[in-house]
């Protein structure tokens, strides 16, 4: 039996991150069901039963270095891994595990990564330095390909796959049973609903104003506005923030959903409005019309591979520009609910092909 380990920022009760280690675990065992997956993770216990796989603490160096020396691959990833934004120890932390797993003589695959922001100079050595060691990279955006290659990494494969959540089966999901995944009704009146998924951000006080606006001048226009936290409880601070100055009263769903809720409540709204990426690629999962607000250029760029609007400029996007935004969407969206059928059938291929070329690269069969 070959074992796999999967670093990533797991664990943590973030549902975008949670969302990607479903997805790469599911496409994993759809490849090879006679998979050892060792996953490291801040809460193992709660990791290895939500997901069916062995567990241990990415904290604990002696864990993590068992685990890598049963290894027959190390998979970094999925997300935003290598950037610095978050913080200056979080480059350094998942590249320490590939520089362990290459000590130990491992194979390693960078696995749907997106690459960057990467600010400081010392950053951009390490990843330099290791990524140019590891067997393949996939990417799930063509700006992250361009940084790599514009940091001349050469040596291994680099292939513009997909976000792995792209490769789930939403039918499936949706039938998992779950703690976290009994949903709210939203409404009972057959109103329409408009689901916001912002988080905390330095520039987001700015924006405030306009986004109140925009949930009072719906809730106005005869929607149901309701504010849902993907990483639980921290999203909770921006959303009482804006339904604190609304004039209207919308729903804030004040507990922490599981992936399978999440997907029932997203496929229920008829808009979801975003900041967190892996609302909007849920939203385009479950093919719903969005509008995405850029704090991260990830943002930006997932919404303009997939053709759907954004405001890039949060801080000085007015309440005017985003009802323009919504008013726009919702004339057009026949349309765009075709153009999301499309991207989904597309990037879902694309999305599988990382554990293609995972379980290929386990059992050697790249050279």
């Amino acid at each position: 039996m070959k074992t796999v380990v999967i670093s990533g920022y797991y664990g943590y009760e973030n549902l975008g991150d949670e969302a990607l280690l479903a997805a790469i675990v599911s496409a994993l065992k759809a490849e090879e069901a006679d998979l050892q997956i060792i996953v490291l993770s801040a809460t193992p216990e709660q990791t290895a039963r939500r997901y069916g796989v062995e567990s241990v603490s990415r904290l604990r160096v002696g864990a993590v270095l068992s685990a890598l020396t049963r290894a027959d691959l190390l998979i970094s990833g999925g997300g935003s891994l290598l950037q610095d934004v978050t913080g200056p120890l979080t480059i350094p932390y998942y590249l320490s595990i590939v520089a362990l797993a290459k000590m130990l003589g491992k194979p390693v695959m960078f696995y749907a990564q997106g690459i960057g922001p990467v600010n400081g100079a010392f950053g951009k050595r390490l990843i330099k330095m290791l990524a140019d060691r590891v067997e393949i990279i996939t990417l799930r955006d063509a700006a992250s390909v361009e940084f790599l290659r514009q940091m001349g990494i050469r040596r291994p494969v680099i292939e513009l796959t997909a976000d792995p959540v792209f490769g789930l089966d939403l039918d499936e999901v949706q039938g998992e049973s779950e703690q976290g995944s009994e949903i709210p009704v939203l409404s009972t009146t057959g109103k329409p609903v408009m689901g916001f998924f912002i988080r905390e951000w330095q520039g987001l006080e700015p924006c405030l104003d306009a986004l109140t606006g925009l949930a009072d001048y719906m809730m106005s226009e005869g929607w149901e506005v309701v504010f849902i936290p993907m990483h639980h409880p921290a999203d909770l601070t921006p959303a009482r923030a804006v339904a604190g100055r609304m004039k209207l009263s919308p729903v804030i769903i004040e507990e922490g959903l599981g992936f399978s809720g999440l997907t029932k409540l997203i496929s229920s709204l008829d808009l979801v409005i975003g900041m967190r990426l892996h609302a909007l690629i849920t939203a385009a999962v479950c093919e719903v019309p969005m509008l995405g607000l850029s704090y991260d250029p990830k943002v930006s760029e997932f919404m303009d591979m997939i053709e759907q609007p954004v405001l890039k400029d949060l801080p000085g996007v007015t309440q005017e520009k985003m009802i323009q935004a919504v008013n726009g969407i919702m004339a057009n969206r026949t349309v765009i609910k075709q153009k999301l059928h499309e991207k989904r059938e597309e990037l879902g291929r694309k999305a599988l092909r990382n554990s293609q070329l995972a379980v290929e690269l386990l059992y050697g069969k790249r050279q």
